[in-house]
């Protein structure tokens, strides 16, 4: 494990990507939770087994990957069998990203997902960046990045955490309205404070060993 991970997340249109590709840029490794959830229920994966025991064959296709639109339609409105989805999922997409972070040559990382509130994921987060937006600017970007109409793009906003909900979790919040300029030095910004913790809970790792 890295000596710091750190995550990033945000609503729709918020743009974490974009403020993703810039932590990269400045030598963070950044592992994306949205790929890890997409790999983690792939035909032959132990999460598909599972998913299969709880829900039935019938979330499967005749070739046996994930019918992903046919589970969404047995969790949708359905609180229960939703958190079920989610208690099995998560603890596989926070083993492989785990897995996927071990092996990355950097000494901070990141991870990089919608739903880091909540789920296991936060446990190995030892702060949170969220990023922000205006919903005028959130709901131009979902209807240029979706091609769906401005009610679709208000609805897909409606069905997720409210921002203060975002923020009251955040340690770091980056307002994403503005040019690229401010944003790079936002997280120039940020990526200071996180290297200094870094060291500091390294030294502190250094003298509990020395204790021992």
């Amino acid at each position: 494990m890295k000596s710091s991970i750190f995550g990033i997340t945000g609503g729709s249109g918020a743009g974490k990507s974009t403020i993703s590709k810039i932590f990269r840029a400045k030598g963070v490794y950044v592992a994306d939770a949205d790929m890890a959830a997409r790999q983690v229920v792939k035909k032959g994966m132990p999460c598909l087994d599972e998913l299969k025991a709880a829900f039935g064959d019938m979330i499967l296709t005749d070739e046996g990957a994930l019918n992903r639109r046919r589970l969404a339609d047995i969790v949708f409105n359905d609180t229960e069998k939703l958190a079920i989805l989610s208690r099995i999922t998560h603890k596989y997409i926070k083993a492989y990203l785990e897995n996927e972070i071990a092996t990355a040559d950097t000494e901070l990382a990141a991870i990089d997902g919608a739903v880091i509130i909540g789920s296991p994921v936060m446990d190995i987060c030892s702060c949170l960046v969220v990023v922000v937006a205006d919903d005028d600017t959130r709901i131009q970007r979902i209807m240029e990045r979706d091609g769906i109409d401005k009610a679709a793009a208000r609805a897909r906003i409606d069905s997720q955490l409210p921002q203060a909900d975002y923020i009251k979790h955040a340690d770091y919040v980056i307002e994403n309205n503005n040019s690229s300029n401010d944003q790079e030095e936002k997280v120039e910004e940020i990526l200071s404070k996180i290297k200094a913790y870094s060291s500091q809970e390294r030294s502190k790792k250094k003298e509990d060993y020395k204790g021992d």
